[in-house]
């Protein structure tokens, strides 16, 4: 079974070693500990290669989404973000920063281990009610696109219906299964979609996606 390296972004060391005990249950290993963004610079400065950061969002809004986007800008780590609390704000942010999902800190064990796994296997991890406040907060947006046209004419219908199918959390195979296409032709699709809308993977691909908006394709 592969192991990935985790590093750990908390204040809260006791937190961070539980977490740390927690996810050794499965393939990861915690190598490092940081207790702010900035330890965690300094640490792959000294040249830690982390697979996986998961940082824990603290009370310092703007200084956080700082810190993700200079974590994002160092290394080629998935990056997660753990909240006490899901809100649109942060949640908008923390994505736009650069992070790979974002986490409820109040999941199960289970849970997490499970979306850990499916961050590092490239796959957009975020709690089932977040595309809706993601859509809220884009319907405040003056005049959005309507949902069933495509928001920008480089856009093909088949590549809109794509997005909209990642907005409803499906994988490349669900999503080739609900289109009668062959997983191929969808990751060709998401190639090209990701140049057209300079998005550097799925997760930015969602967001772009939602605050030009698209919504959720349900499943056939």
């Amino acid at each position: 079974m592969k192991t990935w390296n985790v590093m750990l972004v908390d204040h809260d060391r006791l937190f961070s070693a539980a977490l740390a005990t927690l996810i050794g249950s499965g393939p990861f290993r915690a190598g490092n500990l940081a207790s702010s963004a900035d330890d965690a610079l300094d640490i792959i400065a000294g040249g830690a290669e982390p697979d996986l950061i998961v940082l824990a969002l603290q009370d310092g809004l703007a200084e956080e989404i700082a810190g993700i986007r200079r974590l994002r800008g160092a290394t080629q780590a998935r990056i997660v973000v753990l909240a006490d609390t899901i809100a649109d704000r942060t949640l908008s942010l923390s994505l736009k920063a650069g992070a790979d999902a974002y986490l409820n800190k109040g999941m199960s064990s289970e849970s997490l281990l499970r979306a850990l796994q499916l961050v590092m296997l490239g796959e957009v991890v975020y709690p089932t009610h977040v595309a809706s406040l993601l859509m809220a907060a884009a319907n405040e947006r003056p005049a959005p696109p309507p949902p069933s046209a495509a928001p920008s004419s480089d856009l093909s219908k088949r590549e809109v219906q794509i997005l909209r199918c990642l907005l409803a959390g499906q994988s490349n195979k669900a999503i080739a299964r609900n289109l009668h296409i062959t997983e191929s032709t969808v990751k060709m699709h998401f190639k090209n979609v990701m140049r057209k809308i300079n998005a550097q993977n799925r997760t930015q691909a969602a967001v772009w996606a939602i605050q030009n908006g698209l919504s959720p394709l349900a499943t056939a």
